[in-house]
Formats: C-alpha cells, sequence, structure tokens
C-alpha cells in the first residue's frame, strides 16, 4: 500500500522490520484480540488496501504512540494508523459512530453531546447548563478542511 507510505502520517511503514513490539506493548491488543497492529503493518506492507479499509482495525488505535517507544527502527505505527484512517473517511468508509460524533462536531462544535445527568451535575457545582463551546470556529475550520463536506455526503 504505497498510499500510506506517500503519506506525511504514513512513512513509517517503510521502517516496519515486523519484529512484533508494537504488538507485544500495545494496550488495546491486549483487550481485542483481533487487533494485532504487526499483523495491520504487514497487510498494508502486501498491499492488502481493500481488506484494511473495511475493517474496524486501524480505528481500534488509542493513539497512545507506545508502539513509537517500543519500535526499534523509530516506526511509528500510530501515524499510519491515521494515515490509514484518512485514507478511509476521503473514501467515506468510517465505523457509524465515528460519523455520528464527526457529525455530532459539525452541528454542535462537540464530539459528545450533553447527557441529562452531566448538565445536573454542572449545575450542582454551580456551572451553567452547557459549558461554552465556540461552535462557529468550529465549524469554519470543518469546512476549509474539507472534513464537513466529507462527513455530509457519508
Amino acid at each position: 500500500m504505497h498510499e500510506v507510505a506517500n503519506t506525511p502520517r504514513g512513512r513509517g511503514i517503510l521502517a516496519c522490520i515486523q519484529c512484533g513490539r508494537c504488538s507485544g506493548s500495545c494496550p488495546v491488543a491486549r483487550l481485542i484480540s483481533e487487533h494485532n497492529p504487526r499483523r495491520l503493518m504487514e497487510m498494508i506492507i502486501l498491499g492488502s488496501r481493500d481488506e484494511i479499509l473495511h475493517t474496524q482495525l486501524p480505528w481500534y488505535c488509542l493513539s497512545c504512540f507506545t508502539c513509537l517507544d517500543r519500535c526499534p527502527q523509530g516506526g511509528d505505527v500510530a501515524e499510519v494508523m491515521f494515515a490509514i484512517r484518512n485514507i478511509a473517511v476521503r473514501e467515506k468508509n468510517m465505523p457509524d459512530g465515528f460519523a455520528a460524533q464527526a457529525k455530532n462536531l459539525i452541528e454542535t462544535g462537540r464530539v459528545v453531546t450533553s447527557t441529562a445527568s452531566m448538565v445536573r451535575k454542572r449545575e450542582e457545582i454551580g456551572l451553567s447548563k452547557e459549558h461554552s463551546t465556540a461552535t462557529e470556529d468550529v465549524q469554519k475550520i470543518l469546512k476549509k478542511t474539507g472534513f464537513s463536506k466529507i462527513i455530509a455526503s457519508k
């Protein structure tokens, strides 16, 4: 998947020697057996583009960068995950939960809407019901980057 290596965030794929330290140290891999960063890197190297883009695997990454800390080659697996996600988003192929959060961000300036219990807690401690968000500023940024256009067509 040269497409990944040719992105600024995907260059870490070029350093991968398939040692497996990324998978051995990944906190998500300990909890989700199908998440295996080394295997995902292998799939990219072997050119399994469609298989990667139509799976949840790149979306499991928490971006903790433990893989970068442990990689003997300095390969940034988390950045490669960002590159894959960016390709998936451009192709309108992201998990529904992420699409819903993105749409909420566009509409409200927040990824997660306030729940009734959050509003009550805010009132209990003397805060306003809603915390302020510069929604218009967020919308300008999302429009300039083209993100709102991508999400609107999802």
